[in-house]
């Protein structure tokens, strides 16, 4: 059953109208017809069932039939990571992580980042579409791009995977039995030691993904199906 995905959808609507840019989809690419049931969510756990009343390119509203508010994974996983200087290689990393059900992303600005902006609007498209495709109900929260030193976070264990020849922890190791948690991943060119000497004095745990060199999206959906495959 098609999912879709409405921020602004609530528990007392009997009724949603779609804009006029989803109901040409709706129409001309999906082509739905009068009594179809479709999905909805506004990706805070809220999912509702509806069924299509008006058609037409310009205009289609549904009937809201029925409505369950699901509750959220146990495992929460926050992961701040370095964009890539490649964006296709990013909005790469955003779908997938959205499809596994990562809880929050942080874009950290690192001494070695190589992309210092980033489009928050085309980034939001992606884990829109994402989250329609997976059937997911729970939209992660995309936080502005942050610099390595400010970044904020509420999980009670926070790792750091690099490169560095230094003793580290394998990630699995560090996360059994946390059931929140966040994972920081740097740039192409790894944590400068200052930014590794910053995470020690911050209590920040020193882990390793295995002996393999990973691309920093790569190495963050290693580690985020880490997280949620060990506390699962």
């Amino acid at each position: 059953m098609q999912q879709f995905f409405l921020p602004d959808i609530s528990p007392n609507d009997k009724h949603y109208a779609f804009d006029e840019q989803e109901s040409k989809h709706i129409a001309r690419v999906l082509r739905k017809t009068t009594g179809e049931k479709i999905r909805l969510t506004n990706g805070k756990g809220d999912l509702y069932w509806g069924i299509l009343e008006v058609y037409s390119p310009k205009k289609c509203s549904v009937t809201i039939s029925k409505y369950e508010h699901v509750q959220p994974p146990k495992t929460s996983v926050h992961m701040a990571i370095a964009p890539t200087k490649n964006m296709d290689r990013f909005e790469w990393f955003l779908e997938k992580a959205t499809e596994l059900g990562i809880h929050k992303i942080t874009p950290i600005l690192c001494e070695r980042s190589e992309r210092k902006q980033l489009k928050l609007e085309r980034c939001n498209k992606i884990i829109a579409s994402a989250l329609k495709q997976s059937l997911r109900v729970y939209a992660p929260i995309l936080e502005p791009l942050t610099p390595l030193n400010d970044l904020n976070t509420v999980a009670p264990i926070t790792c750091m995977a690099h490169c560095e020849d230094v003793e580290k922890i394998a990630l699995k190791t560090a996360l059994t039995n946390q059931l929140m948690s966040c994972i920081l991943i740097g740039p192409e060119g790894d944590f400068t030691p200052d930014e590794i000497a910053w995470a020690k004095e911050n209590n920040i745990i020193e882990v390793h993904l295995g002996d393999a060199r990973l691309r920093t999206e790569t190495a963050a959906l290693v580690a985020l199906h880490t997280a949620l495959l060990i506390n699962s």
